[in-house]
């Protein structure tokens, strides 16, 4: 085991360019293990942490929630589409390497305004993409870029990956018929504009049944949430240019506990300035 374990250090450390290291999390109290904290909105907090992770906090009474699946966990993300069985193809997620990020600048608790500031990261097969973000009184730009396709055959795609938290993860599925549970879920409701769709459709948490994949089978142009359990806040995720982006969605569960919204440029707008997330704290 330690003759792979030493073999794979190395093979790895092959693929890293010289300049590659962890990105340096040594804030202090309450940003501990961040390498950037945005605080300047009355109504969220962003952090990203020494592994390129982000999450979102929603602020109330100028505190932040963070209980109870109220953040957004947000990645960073990068896939190879590949030919499985059959010769169908699909996208396989790359691995971001811990070790393997540049051009980073120094760790900060003010970012300024409207600048630009980002890093790039490494994904498994040394493939490197530059993420960039740009920061709001009211949210921030996201903007991801392949800057070097390393081993890979296929071809690639970088995105946010935004985790929607099981906001009521105190109510069983067996409890969801009674009275007292639909008033709980009155307060949360999604806004989702379908790719080819002329207006936004709306689903209430109340119709716990519903299926995103299913309302949005192409995919979405813009999607936002509004809930209590976010101390009455909405956040919206769009393209800058709504044609140059997708957003896609992965549930698992009922809508209620929780699910993924991927949002990913596409692939012959990537390189345009306008190809860039959204997101917006209302």
């Amino acid at each position: 085991m330690k003759r792979f374990l030493v073999t794979f250090s190395i093979a790895l450390g092959l693929l890293l360019p010289a300049g590659s290291e962890e990105l340096p999390a040594t804030l202090d109290k309450p940003y501990l293990g961040c390498w950037l904290a945005f605080s300047e909105s009355r109504d969220f907090e962003f952090v990203i942490g020494g592994d390129g992770d982000a999450e979102l906090f929603f602020i109330k009474n100028r505190k932040r929630l963070s209980t109870g699946g109220c953040t957004l966990k947000i990645y960073y993300v990068v896939e190879e589409k590949v030919k499985g069985k059959g010769g169908a193809s699909r996208w396989v997620s790359r691995r971001m390497v811990q070790d393997g990020f540049e051009d980073f600048g120094k760790e900060t608790a003010e970012p300024p305004l409207r600048k630009p500031l980002g890093f790039t990261a490494t994904f498994t097969g040394g493939i490197k993409a530059r993420i960039v973000h740009v920061f709001t009184k009211s949210g921030l730009e996201i903007s991801t870029r392949i800057i070097d396709k390393g081993e890979s055959k296929g071809d690639l795609r970088p995105g946010v990956k935004v985790l929607v938290g099981d906001l009521f993860r105190h109510i069983d599925d067996a409890d969801l018929e009674k009275r007292e549970t639909e008033s709980k879920l009155e307060d949360t409701r999604i806004s989702v504009l379908p790719v080819g769709g002329r207006r936004a459709s709306r689903i209430k948490f109340e119709d716990y049944d519903s299926v995103l994949t299913e309302e949005c089978p192409k995919g979405a142009r813009a999607f936002a949430l509004e809930s209590d359990r976010y101390g009455g806040h909405e956040f919206q995720l769009t393209t800058a240019n709504p044609d140059y982006g997708v957003i896609e969605f992965v549930q698992k569960k009922k809508i209620i506990h929780g699910f993924y919204v991927n949002w990913f440029p596409d692939a012959m707008k990537a390189e345009e300035n306008d190809a860039r997330l959204l997101i917006k704290v209302k």
